[in-house]
């Protein structure tokens, strides 16, 4: 774009219309327990979001090069599950019949990193997820590893997508042309104004990444528990990179280079800034970067204090790369390290956590992965010193990711976005 100044918008009626959508969205999100309320603000939402492109397409006549670009964006609808869901969708609710919903509760039991148990549960539309985990507690479950409840709302016609992704899917696509439209006419902020609801502004995107608030409010829709520890509360907290914290940063650990690469080749220079931090606070917490290229769509800051909260952590990251359409990421953060002994060799199958081992070893860790396969570590070993300072030894390449557990739940996700044309 060519310029920040606000100016008129160019496409006001299209753009009106989108906010009214983002507005809409929340409104059937907080109706998702009561099945009439939920049918009837989809009907609403769906129409609209079908008559943003109806609204900028009356407009084209005005639209720089808009024969060029918009053709485009529709044959990629084309290819589009979820946009020829809308198209038809609209048609069904206007002219024939509601859509066909169906609710039901997506179980899983996350037994270790890499086994994982999908079931589909009946319970009432309103019953709350806490509400159905109270009764799934009191009916018998597994006596280890994470139990995830999650509502799920769900179009006959589209029974691979839960409805408030689905729509907020069609909401980033939305969002994505009209900010083309306004690239179009060399706007970077027009002046159509926020709405009361904080989140809905006028802010357009330049990718498919869902808002910050619909990836938020659609994890409310989901608990957590274990028979051991009872309800597992999420917790989000990105990392500041504001310029008053890269400064504050600056002041504690001197000047520290921020790759500016792609994951893979990030990796070395991750792995400089974390020895440094390290060495000054004689420790490091667990950092994940995401990458759309080489652009840093989001950072996580993870934390967990056992393996149940680390795995579901980890598939709270992955439900974050789908929002975010990342495909790459960067996770930096300490583990723990032992050789196996020779009993273990001999049983080869058994092998006792690290973390659980009198003869573990410290290390620091920098480890990425690929949509496309490429993946790539480096260690750092950790010595002590009388006082518990710590020493980062020279990093060595790893072949075989120390890490490869616990990007599992992002391998997966990346499969099933295939499975689903994202």
């Amino acid at each position: 774009m060519t310029s920040d100044a606000v100016q008129p918008c160019p496409v006001a009626d299209a753009h009106r219309r989108l906010m009214d959508c983002h507005d809409q969205w929340h409104t059937l999100h907080d109706s998702y327990l009561d099945p009439d309320g939920f049918r009837l603000n989809l009907n609403s939402l769906v129409p609209n979001l079908r008559n943003v492109t109806w609204l900028l397409q009356k407009q084209k006549a005005a639209i720089p090069d808009f024969a060029t670009w918009y053709p485009e964006f529709q044959q990629a609808c084309k290819k589009s599950e979820i946009m020829g869901w809308v198209v038809k969708s609209r048609n069904r609710i206007t002219k024939e019949s509601d859509l066909e919903l169906l609710s039901s509760c997506q179980v899983v039991w996350t037994r270790n990193w890499i086994e994982r148990v999908e079931a589909t549960a009946k319970f009432p539309p309103r019953m709350s997820t806490a509400e159905i985990i109270h009764a799934m507690r009191h009916s018998g479950t597994p006596p280890f590893g994470v139990i995830s409840v999650r509502r799920r709302w769900v179009d006959k016609a589209l029974p691979a997508w839960e409805l408030l992704a689905a729509t907020a899917e069609a909401f980033s696509r939305l969002s994505q042309i009209l900010w083309t439209a306004h690239n179009a006419f060399g706007i970077e902020r027009c002046d159509l104004g926020d709405r009361s609801t904080e989140c809905v502004t006028s802010s357009l995107n330049d990718s498919l990444m869902r808002l910050p608030c619909m990836h938020l409010a659609q994890s409310e829709l989901q608990a957590h528990f274990t028979m051991s520890g009872g309800i597992i509360n999420e917790e989000f907290e990105s990392v500041d990179l504001s310029p008053a914290a890269l400064k504050t940063s600056a002041e504690r650990y001197g000047e520290l280079k921020f790759p500016n690469s792609g994951p893979i080749e990030n990796v070395t220079g991750f792995m400089a800034i974390a020895r440094t931090m390290a060495e000054k606070d004689g420790h490091h917490g667990t950092f994940a970067f995401l990458y759309d290229g080489e652009r840093v769509v989001a950072t996580q800051e993870m934390e967990f204090d056992n393996q149940d909260t680390k795995m579901l952590s980890f598939e709270g990251l992955a439900d974050l790369v789908e929002s975010t359409r990342a495909d790459g990421v960067v996770i930096i953060g300490e583990i723990w390290l032992a050789m196996p002994t020779e009993k273990e060799k001999e049983l080869k199958s058994i092998f006792f956590p690290a973390r659980d081992r009198l003869d573990r070893m410290e290390g620091l860790t920098v480890y990425s992965s690929t949509r496309d396969g490429r993946q790539a570590e480096l260690l750092s070993m950790i010595e002590r010193g009388p006082s518990g300072e710590a020493r980062c030894g020279e990093p060595v390449e790893i072949d075989f990711p120390t890490g490869v557990n616990t990007l599992a739940p992002i391998r997966r996700r990346w499969a099933d976005m295939q499975k689903r044309g994202l």
